[in-house]
């Protein structure tokens, strides 16, 4: 019998087996940025549809396709985010964060949503992490572009590929959105009607398209002719070499916002077929202007996290097997409150400590105990009867190896540590 409700397509469940995953990349990203100096900030999911028409631009597929948006009760024109950037340069405008602070180093985590078609690597409800720079000029673009190479080294992704491009101040961009205006009208007829329209409306939106006829003539566009790369463009690609972050300049990447100037990135990897771009990025010296503020130069990168765990996994099979391997299964054997407090204290504190506890509610034989954890594919477990209660302590069994010992209530994390350090 089918379900009498089903999730909207693209907007999937994450169900438990699989959402451990999600918190272990969460965590990472949370030690990493933390340690790098970098401070969590959360916005609301909906925010005034003008602040993305604004930010993101009229003429981008984002705006022009893919957002969700619609009247709330008061008439007012709402969108569920698309991206984070402008949700956080609207949050930093309106509460004034840079009156106390000269700069800010900003990371966010959590679900933006477009309305595109469901597929792989593409969901209507998808999920990033991302870091901002803010108010600080150009000097600190090989910092982003490292923090974000290093963290995907961190959370276990390979085959990492970093692609840059130089896509100039406003004047400069002013310059090439006429020559390429020029290339591209005289190869009008050899365009996707998309591509015509975005030729009218934002010559740079043309290299977003993904029409195989078009290929051949967006990757003949002569960026050199007209726009040859900067030198401050060359002394970033020096610096990266220097500290071993290799690189390839891609003059067809202008990413999918109007709001970049100067320096734009991608990361792709192996693992995720065609759609293999990770995490994305550059420099935008304008937005805060924009949206109400003063001029701020930035800088940032998003991460899309799907992409990073499918491409972490298809990678390396074991690679969240350090999941299962901190896990450990509480084995209460009586329903007495003095058993039961003790495996709750122990396993919070367990928790606290970086190990995942399990337990099976209302299951007090020791035979059913195991069967659980064996259905869970879990390794350890933690046996606590009426003896053990009166001894002060607990018998940690090693289900793969068949091997257990007695250990006193105050030494189960230090044990555990010992023994998973050995798996």
């Amino acid at each position: 019998m089918a379900a009498k409700y089903q999730g909207f397509p693209g907007m999937e469940d994450i169900l438990p087996g699989e959402i451990e995953k999600w918190q272990w990349i969460e965590e990472k990203a949370r030690v990493f940025f933390d340690a790098a100096g970098f401070k969590e900030i959360r916005t609301p999911l909906l925010e005034p549809t003008d602040l993305f028409v604004r930010s993101i631009g009229q003429t981008s597929d984002i705006v022009h396709k893919e957002m969700f948006s619609f009247k709330d009760r008061g008439e007012r024109d709402m969108t569920l985010r698309p991206e984070m950037t402008a949700s956080v340069a609207r949050s930093v405008v309106e509460k004034g964060l840079l009156k106390t602070s000269k700069s800010l180093r900003l990371y966010y985590m959590g679900p933006m949503f477009r309305a595109e078609r469901p597929q792989a690597g593409r969901k209507r409800q998808f999920h990033q992490i991302g870091a901002e720079i803010v108010n600080e000029d150009a000097s600190v673009d090989f910092e982003i572009i490292a923090l974000l190479y290093k963290f995907l080294q961190y959370a276990g992704l390979k085959g990492i590929r970093l692609n840059l491009n130089d896509l100039g101040e406003e004047d400069e961009r002013a310059k090439v959105r006429v020559s390429l205006t020029d290339y591209f009208s005289k190869e009008k007829p050899r365009l996707c009607k998309d591509c015509q329209w975005r030729l009218e409306k934002n010559v740079l939106r043309v290299f977003d398209c993904k029409v195989p006829g078009c290929q051949p003539v967006i990757n003949a566009a002569p960026w050199e002719n007209f726009f040859p790369l900067s030198e401050r463009f060359k002394a970033l690609g020096t610096k990266l070499e220097e500290h071993g972050i290799p690189y390839h300049v891609n003059r067809r990447l202008v990413r999918g916002l109007d709001y970049y100037n100067g320096v734009v990135f991608e990361i792709t990897a192996e693992g995720l077929g065609a759609q293999n771009a990770v995490a994305g990025g550059g420099r935008y010296n304008n937005l805060y202007q924009e949206l109400g503020g003063t001029a701020t130069p930035c800088t940032g990168f998003s991460i899309g996290m799907e992409r990073l765990l499918t491409a972490v996994e298809s990678q390396d099979p074991k690679a969240f097997d350090v999941i299962r391997s901190r896990k450990v299964y509480f084995a209460p054997l009586a329903e007495e409150a003095g058993i039961l407090n003790l495996c709750r204290d122990k396993a919070l504190a367990l928790r606290e400590a970086g190990m995942r506890p399990e337990t099976a509610q209302g299951v007090f034989s020791l035979s059913q105990h195991l069967k659980k954890a064996n259905q869970l594919g879990l390794r350890f477990m933690v046996i606590v009867g009426p003896d053990e209660l009166k001894k002060k302590v607990v018998v940690v069994k090693d289900l793969e190896k068949r091997e257990q010992a007695e250990v006193d209530i105050e030494q189960i994390h230090s044990h555990l540590e010992k023994v998973m350090n050995l798996c």
